[in-house]
């Protein structure tokens, strides 16, 4: 896999006309093998009837759900060319996704992204992957064949009455497809300019009423170039961002009866990357701080069991077992957290024109740090446990429902928390408008419980006439309570034509006891002579937002899709019930965080079954106190297809730019130019 590359090592350019013109010969004998019911994977009228999960945790028909939610199909993913699950997601309205460098991505929904983002729950399969530790996401890690992800349902809003805490703002669920619906060989390999070689492969089969499917991936990335003169990078010089990822995975589907339904599913990855930034080996204020290159490794794996059966007509159960482990090696960071997860699920069909589900779910979760001069964390073992109730009452012959539901739920730093929500929908086949109040909650984590971190170096003054080199050290002391959001929505979608969606949805957002850092300067601080300045973890802001979002997809023609969206988000805090000199600069980096305005275009357009031509245009306003000016990005993607079983596609992704910064450094590491690339990718399949 590591040699894939060779195999394509010509110049995108030349590839890229060849395949125009040898596709623009085949337009004729095309037309005549395929018809145009072929050309486009998912249609308006398939996309609307896709049964959906994640709001209300059953399926539901898309059109019918009670929230502004987005299905990224395995079709969209396809034709966008992206290389990852974070560069899919820019797809979806309301989404905020940037790269600080080649392995970091800061993605939020609705405000308050950074590469600590905590309210955003994502799972894949119904499997939470965020970090316990820190409530966020190691977007590095989260790697999956595309071809094998059915969809991924994005949840612009809360999702607290029905998954708990984390699900503030937004939820993500990754679905990967049945295994029924990988059956065969496919391989797929490509190369480029910053992808240096990728490749996967799968084979699914069936017996009897089993189904199951194996895979394997490698990819090897390039790293980014240096922004600006760096500690021994001049600009423009290469950086050690680089990336290393093997993974590999299976999946059993088992339909044991005609009611019983059974899923087994696991993967195990490998990953070593480069990083360069900040490291801080001595807690002295002399000669503290140093950037350094350093080599990083995350490996894990996982193991879900799933089943389902009809107990009796009306009555489903559902229950999901997983085991999770991981370890991260940094130079800064060194954690081994291992997670044990119990979910259930009754589900009640037509109780007097109501659908009730009661759920409950254990969690588990033992972590082991090695503590490094820099970061230092307790090991410990810590739990969860939940409840909730969702009723869903249908009236008028289902044009209008009503739905409320409340999770309450407790784990090892907090007290029980209760997250109500209440929605009501009106809708038919074409059409639907939907309200929503929730109540949600970001329930504390380890690091605010137990940190210890010599994060960054600042000064200070030492005496009224003295100011001197100071370290900056965090600390995670068990003061920061759980925070609470309000949030209230409105939304509608509507098909002016069956070929045509439009979607619109606008919200406000309560935040009480944002959770922040404060730094304790005072003279009177006894730290502050031994030139160390204590950062505390606390509830240190209040804040509100709101926006709209609108997106909308047009089948222009049998050949020709349209897609699009737009977001407008603004925020405002303030510091409560800190107000000092410190607070201020906490208030103005997060107004920072997120760009006002981001939209999105594209088009997919099939002249003829052999030849796709997609092209995806985004702009994301400025943002960071307009550090991070406002960019376009525009990825274009060509596929030739001269037989059912071979594709071939040339993508350029950042084709306005040859080099932009989407974001800035962060604690963790330093931001790096994003480079214009371009990759050749072959996929055969066989039956």
């Amino acid at each position: 896999m590591e040699r894939i590359g060779l195999l394509l090592r010509y110049p995108a350019g030349v590839l890229f006309s060849l395949l125009l013109s040898v596709s623009v010969s085949s337009w004729a004998t095309a037309a005549e093998k395929y018809s145009t019911d072929d050309l486009l994977a998912m249609n308006i009228e398939d996309l609307v009837n896709v049964n959906v999960t994640t709001l209300s945790k059953r399926e539901e028909r898309y059109m019918a759900t009670a929230g502004a939610v987005f299905v990224i199909t395995s079709d969209d993913i396809r034709r966008s060319g992206v290389r990852s699950i974070p560069d899919a997601l820019r797809l979806a309205p309301g989404m905020q996704v940037t790269q600080t460098n080649a392995n970091q991505f800061q993605i939020g929904i609705r405000g308050q992204t950074d590469f600590w983002t905590d309210l955003l729950l994502v799972m894949v399969d119904g499997r939470p992957i965020y970090n316990t530790t820190f409530s966020g996401v190691w977007w590095v890690a989260q790697n999956y064949p595309l071809e094998e992800i059915d969809r991924i349902e994005v949840v612009r809003g809360p999702g607290g009455a029905i998954w708990g805490s984390n699900a503030v703002n937004g939820v993500i669920n990754i679905i990967t497809k049945h295994a029924g619906k990988s059956q065969g060989l496919r391989v797929t390999a490509g190369a480029g300019t910053e992808e240096k070689g990728f490749g996967n492969i799968r084979y699914g089969a069936s017996s009897g009423g089993l189904d199951y499917r194996l895979y394997a991936m490698r990819e090897t990335r390039d790293g980014g170039l240096a922004n600006v003169d760096s500690f021994g990078y001049p600009a423009g010089s290469d950086m050690p961002d680089f990336r290393r990822m093997k993974q590999q995975g299976f999946r059993l589907d088992w339909q044991a009866s005609a009611a019983t339904r059974v899923s087994l599913h696991g993967d195990a990855y490998q990953i070593h990357s480069g990083q360069f930034g900040y490291w801080m080996p001595n807690p002295t204020p002399l000669n503290f701080v140093e950037f350094s290159r350093s080599h990083n490794g995350y490996s894990g794996k996982n193991i879900v069991f799933r089943l389902e059966n009809e107990l009796m007509p009306g009555i489903d159960f559902k229950g999901q077992l997983f085991y999770d482990q991981y370890k991260v090696h940094t130079r800064i960071i060194r954690e081994k957290k291992e997670t044990v997860d119990a979910d259930l699920q009754f589900d009640f069909s037509d109780v007097a024109n109501q659908n009730i589900s009661l759920g409950a779910n254990l969690r588990g979760t033992r972590s082991r740090f090695d503590s490094t001069p820099q970061f230092q964390m307790p090991s410990r073992t810590t739990g969860l446990t939940s409840f909730f109730i969702n009723d869903e009452l249908s009236m008028f012959d289902g044009l209008f429902r009503i739905i409320g539901g409340v999770k309450v739920e407790k784990n090892s730093f907090t007290k029980w928390e209760s997250q109500p929500s209440i929605r009501a929908i009106a809708s038919d086949d074409d059409w639907a408008i939907w309200v929503a109040a929730s109540k949600s909650a970001r329930t504390p984590n380890e690091m605010e419980n137990g940190l210890r971190w010599n994060r960054k170096a600042s000064g200070c003054w030492t005496s009224p006439v003295t100011r001197v080199a100071c370290l900056v050290r965090q600390t995670g002391d068990g003061n920061v309570r759980t925070e609470h959001v309000k949030t209230y929505e409105i939304g509608g979608r509507v098909r002016p034509t069956e070929k045509s969606l439009i979607e619109v949805s606008a919200f406000k957002i309560i935040y009480k006891g944002v959770p922040d850092t404060w730094q304790d300067r005072s003279l009177a601080n006894p730290l502050i002579p031994q030139a160390i300045v204590p950062e505390y973890l606390r509830n240190v802001l209040n804040g509100k937002a709101d926006g709209f979002e609108a997106n909308f997809r047009l089948e222009a023609s049998d050949s020709l899709t349209l897609k699009g969206s737009l977001t407008f988000l603004n925020q405002d805090y303030v510091d409560y019930p800190i107000a000092d000199g410190e607070t201020v600069w906490t208030v103005r980096s997060n107004l920072e965080q997120d760009p006002k305005v981001r939209f999105h275009v594209g088009s997919s357009w099939s002249p003829v079954r052999s030849l796709e031509l997609d092209a995806n245009l985004y702009f994301y306003g400025p943002f960071r106190d307009n550090n991070v000016t406002g960019h376009h990005r525009l990825d274009l993607r060509a596929a030739y297809k001269p037989s059912d079983e071979l594709e071939i596609s040339v993508v350029g992704q950042d084709m306005l730019k040859l080099k932009h910064v989407e974001n800035e450094s962060n604690s963790m590491q330093y931001a790096t130019q994003q480079q214009q690339r371009w990759y050749v990718q072959a996929t055969y399949s066989y039956d």
